[in-house]
């Protein structure tokens, strides 16, 4: 909590642009190795610009609809196999969908539908060999 009683919140990503990491238990790569002419700063750029957009979407009053359905509209993954670690356990399952209240949805492999607030996601591939 901010002074006056407002709320705060900081998002990190991390993105390798120019080099990636090799000795990973998953697949890796860049932007360079993508073939993408992009340096940090463009990138940066490019971020800032799709962050200001979801801000303004948010305070003009279309609130947390508008940003999740475009985020729904761009997601990747979706209805895709994908591993959730939980505190130390993994659900594995089909991604359906990002719910009201920004949980993620799957379908778990005896086909129940499981909500989750907060783990480590991994996708495709990474989700079938390890989480």
């Amino acid at each position: 909590i901010l002074e006056g009683g407002r709320f705060g919140v900081a998002v990190g990503i991390g993105v390798n642009v120019v080099a990636y990491p090799e000795d990973l238990p998953y697949p890796a790569t860049s932007l360079r190795a993508l073939g993408a002419a992009c340096d940090a700063e463009t990138l940066f750029l490019a971020l800032s610009d799709a962050w200001s957009e979801n801000a303004r979407l948010w305070d003009e009053g279309r609130g947390l609809a508008a940003v999740r359905r475009r985020w729904l509209d761009r997601a990747a993954g979706l209805g895709g196999e994908v591993a959730v670690r939980i505190d130390g356990n993994v659900v594995r399952g089909v991604f359906e969908t990002i719910d009201e209240d920004c949980r993620f949805v799957i379908r778990d492999d005896e086909g129940s539908v499981r909500t989750i607030a907060a783990g480590d996601v991994h996708f495709g591939a990474v989700a079938s060999a390890r989480a």
